[in-house]
This record gives structure tokens, C-alpha cells and sequence, in this order.
């Protein structure tokens, strides 16, 4: 469960007018007792917000959110740069948090699937605990989705992979499937009315889709 958008930590003090440190930890509180993690969305050296921040203030960051009930930290780089995450893994462990770095997917000649697969060997050796396949603007290409979930799973059997796609093109559902295909252990699902568009393919698409494939999906009570 996503807790707080990467864009800003004022998120969701606009959207509920509310405090947001009182506001967080009521959404993750029943989570939290359920035993279902919530993370966040981590911008490396801009924290959570949109310009660079000091180190003192990344580290707090962290140990701040674990206590307001964020389990996992998704840290990411616009440009991939393995050097602007390294603090980022090393003070989400500190916290107490999950360390989870996240690959920025994009369609290039040099964005290759190779690529992107020696771009998680060195967020792991940074100290990333879990890898995030982050479509962030949906253009992945299916297979290649796939082939990079694949070639990360093979060289890191034991390591946990979420694939993050928005629907904006409309690849996400396949992407989703090939993805499963392919030994991911999460797929990110949006709940009507914040699926499709910009947002993520539907639970009730995938959960369709992957049963339909001849996953084990557990049913959903639509009550």
C-alpha cells in the first residue's frame, strides 16, 4: 500500500487539509495491524521533494517515516545514477526501513534490457534489499519488461521484485502478465475510480488476467 506520493510530502495535507504526520499514521495504522507493509516513493537526493536536500534531513527522513508506519522506502534516480541512491539504501536501513531501488524505465536505443539488468547488480551492491521494475511513464515494451524481471531473477534468485507500470499508453496489462510470466513477486494494482489513465492497470483486470493464466491468485470479496 502507498502511503504518501513521491512528489511531495505536503501531498496529502492538500488533499485532505489535514496534518500530514497524523494523517499518515492513520492510514497505515490498520495496515500496519493487519501485517500488510505501506511504502513510499523515495527521490534520492531531493528526499521527497523536488529540489536536492541535506544529508541530516534524508537520514531523519527515514527514521520519521518507519515511525509514522512506512515499511518500505522506493527509492529512485530520473537518470539512474547508482551514486544518487547509495545514501538512500544505507539510511532506509538505518531507519528501520526496507531498502527498495528503483529502476526508471524508458524506451531507447541505450535503455537496453541489459542495461537495466546490470543497473539492479549495482543497486544491489549499493544495499538494495528489493528491486522495483518502475514504469513510471508506461512506454516499457512488454517482453522487454519481462526479459528484464527474467535476467534479474536469474542473477538474484532470492531478492524481491515489484513491477510498478501506469496505464497512459495502455502496456501496463500486458506488461502486467509478462511480468508474472517472468517470476516478479508484485505487481502494482490501482482500485477504480484511480485505475487506468494515468494510473495503474485495474485490480480486478490483472487479478482477471493472472487467474485466467493459471496463477494462484487468491479470490477477492467484493462485499
Amino acid at each position: 500500500r502507498v502511503e504518501t506520493n513521491g512528489g511531495g510530502f505536503e501531498q496529502i495535507c492538500l488533499l485532505k487539509g489535514e496534518n500530514p504526520n497524523h494523517s499518515v499514521r492513520a492510514w497505515t495504522r490498520a495496515f500496519n495491524k493487519a501485517g500488510i507493509q505501506t511504502h513510499m516513493l523515495e527521490r534520492g537526493l531531493n528526499g521527497i521533494r523536488l529540489s536536492p536536500v541535506s544529508k541530516d534531513l534524508r537520514k531523519l527522513m527515514f527514521a520519521l517515516k518507519k515511525k509514522q508506519g512506512t515499511d518500505i522506502s522506493r527509492s529512485f534516480d530520473g537518470l539512474n545514477n547508482p551514486q544518487n541512491l547509495e545514501l538512500s539504501f544505507q539510511y532506509a536501513k538505518e531507519g528501520g526501513m526496507i531498502a527498495q531501488g528503483a529502476l526508471s524505465i524508458t524506451h531507447s536505443p541505450v535503455h537496453t534490457v541489459e542495461y537495466y539488468v546490470k543497473l539492479a547488480d549495482q543497486f544491489i551492491d549499493l544495499g538494495a534489499e528489493e528491486i522495483c521494475v518502475k514504469d513510471m511513464a508506461g512506454i516499457g515494451r512488454p517482453v522487454s519488461i519481462g526479459r528484464i524481471i527474467k535476467g534479474i531473477r536469474d542473477r538474484h534468485p532470492n531478492i524481491l521484485i515489484s513491477y510498478h507500470g501506469h496505464s497512459t499508453p495502455g502496456f501496463s496489462i500486458v506488461s502486467s502478465l509478462e511480468a508474472a510470466r517472468n517470476g516478479v513477486d508484485y505487481i502494482d494494482v490501482g482500485m477504480e475510480p484511480l485505475s487506468w489513465g494515468t494510473g495503474h492497470a485495474d485490480l480486478l483486470s490483472v487479478h482477471a488476467m493472472l487467474k485466467d493464466a493459471g496463477f494462484s491468485v487468491k479470490d477477492i470479496n467484493l462485499d
